[in-house]
């Protein structure tokens, strides 16, 4: 399974962290630096789950299992908010 950026968003760089307005919604959300990278690598193109988590973990010094429960938490978050979606 992979996940990509949806079409309902319009992101933004701010010093290390990401802005984004959901289109849809007009709400705006937040990413940190380590969210800033999980986005950025899914602008590059759709990434799985392990995918995310080796530039997380080539970035950080945190162990796998964290990573993994980190950024799938992260995921769930924007997907439920339309920022991000499964794909093929």
């Amino acid at each position: 399974m992979k996940y990509k950026l949806t079409s309902q968003q319009i992101a933004s760089k701010v010093g290390g962290e990401i802005v984004i307005l959901n289109h849809n919604k007009g709400a705006y959300y937040g990413l940190d630096e380590v969210g800033a990278l999980v986005w950025n690598s899914l602008e590059e193109e759709p990434r799985t789950l392990e995918a995310l988590c080796e530039t997380v973990l080539g970035e950080y010094d945190i162990d796998e299992k964290t990573c993994l429960e980190d950024v799938e938490v992260l995921l769930n978050d924007l997907i439920s908010e339309k920022l991000v979606e499964v794909t093929q």
